[in-house]
C-alpha cells in the first residue's frame, strides 16, 4: 500500500509538472522526498498520509494553456468545499489512475486575520496560514529519478523546504493544531528527520542559525516550544512522538528505550541550537 501511495503521489506531480517551479511540497511527503531523492536511501519508508500539501504564492502565473485547477479537474479530481467561507477552503479529491489522492493548496497568511482563503489563480483557492512563508522562502530543488510514464523513465524536479526550514516550520505549527493526531505527526516528522539526517546535523544547525537571524521572534517561539514539550522524560512531546511510532522506527528498541531516544534527540537539538545558533551554553 505504501508503494501505491507513492505512485499516486508521483503521478499527481507529473500531472502538474508545468507548475512545479511554482509550488513547494509540504507536509508528510517531504521526509520521503528527502530520504529517497536527497539522501538516496529508498529503503526508508517514513510516516505519511494520503494528503498532499502544496505551498504556493498568492499570485500564480498561468503557464501554458491550462491553470492548475484545470489540470487537476481534467485529470478526474473533484474540487470539494471544506468550509462555508467565501471563497471556501477547497480540496481536490479523487483517483489518479486508481490511486486515491487528496490535495490542498496553502499560502502565507499576511496580517492578523485567521483562516483566510485566497484565490491564487483563476479557480484555485489556497488557505492562508501562519508560518507558510518559512517553507516558501527556504527551499531546495530535488530530482525525482524513478518515475515511469507510459513505460518510459521521466526525470523531473520538485521543490521542498530545506530540512532546517521543515523542522523550524513544524516546530511552530504543531502548537496551533486542534487535533492531537496532527500535533503528534508534526513532532514525529521533526524527530524522524533529525534521526535520519544525523550525519548532516552541522549543516542543519548552520541553516537554523540563518533562519534565526531571518525570523528572530518566531525562532524564539520555536525554541520555547521545544523546551516546553521536551523538558523531561514525562513531557507531552515524548508521548506525542511515541504515539506515531511505526514498525520501522528503531524496531530493536523497547517502548521505554524509544522514549529515551526521543528525549535525547530533542535535548541534543535544543543544546546544539543554543550553542551554535544562539551562542549560549
Amino acid at each position: 500500500m505504501a508503494d501505491n501511495f507513492k505512485i499516486g503521489f508521483l503521478k499527481t506531480l507529473w500531472i502538474i509538472r508545468e507548475y512545479l517551479s511554482q509550488v513547494v511540497i509540504g507536509g508528510g511527503w517531504v521526509p520521503l522526498i528527502y530520504y529517497h531523492y536527497l539522501i538516496g536511501d529508498k529503503s526508508l519508508n517514513p510516516l505519511r498520509t494520503l494528503d498532499i500539501d502544496f505551498f504556493v504564492s498568492d499570485n500564480i502565473p498561468l503557464i501554458g494553456s491550462e491553470s492548475l485547477d484545470q489540470l487537476l479537474t481534467n485529470a478526474g479530481l473533484k474540487s470539494e468545499f471544506k468550509s462555508l467561507d467565501t471563497p471556501p477552503v477547497v480540496h481536490y479529491e479523487g483517483k489518479i489512475e486508481n490511486f486515491d489522492v487528496e490535495i490542498e493548496f496553502l499560502t502565507d497568511q499576511a496580517g492578523s486575520k485567521e483562516n483566510k482563503v485566497i484565490e491564487v489563480q483563476k479557480g484555485l483557492h489556497a488557505e492562508a496560514l501562519r508560518y507558510i512563508s518559512i517553507s516558501l522562502e527556504n527551499v531546495i530543488t530535488v530530482s525525482i529519478d524513478d518515475f515511469v510514464d507510459a513505460e518510459k523513465p521521466q526525470l523531473f524536479h520538485v521543490r521542498v523546504p530545506t530540512p532546517a526550514a521543515f523542522i523550524f516550520h513544524k516546530g511552530l505549527v504543531f502548537k496551533r493544531r486542534n487535533k492531537r493526531n496532527k500535533k503528534a505527526k508534526d513532532l514525529f516528522y521533526i524527530f524522524d528527520v533529525l534521526m535520519n539526517f544525523s550525519n548532516n546535523m552541522n549543516d542543519i544547525l548552520n541553516d537554523l542559525g540563518l533562519l534565526r537571524n531571518k525570523y528572530k521572534p518566531w525562532f524564539e517561539k520555536f525554541i520555547s516550544n521545544m523546551e516546553m514539550y521536551f523538558a523531561n522524560m514525562t513531557s507531552e512531546g515524548i508521548q506525542l512522538v511515541s504515539e506515531q511510532r511505526t514498525i520501522n522506527s528503531l524496531p530493536r528498541l523497547t517502548d521505554d528505550q524509544f522514549r529515551a531516544y526521543v528525549y535525547g534527540t530533542f535535548q541534543e537539538l535544543i543544546s546544539n541550537i543554543k550553542k551554535q545558533c544562539l551562542g549560549k551554553l
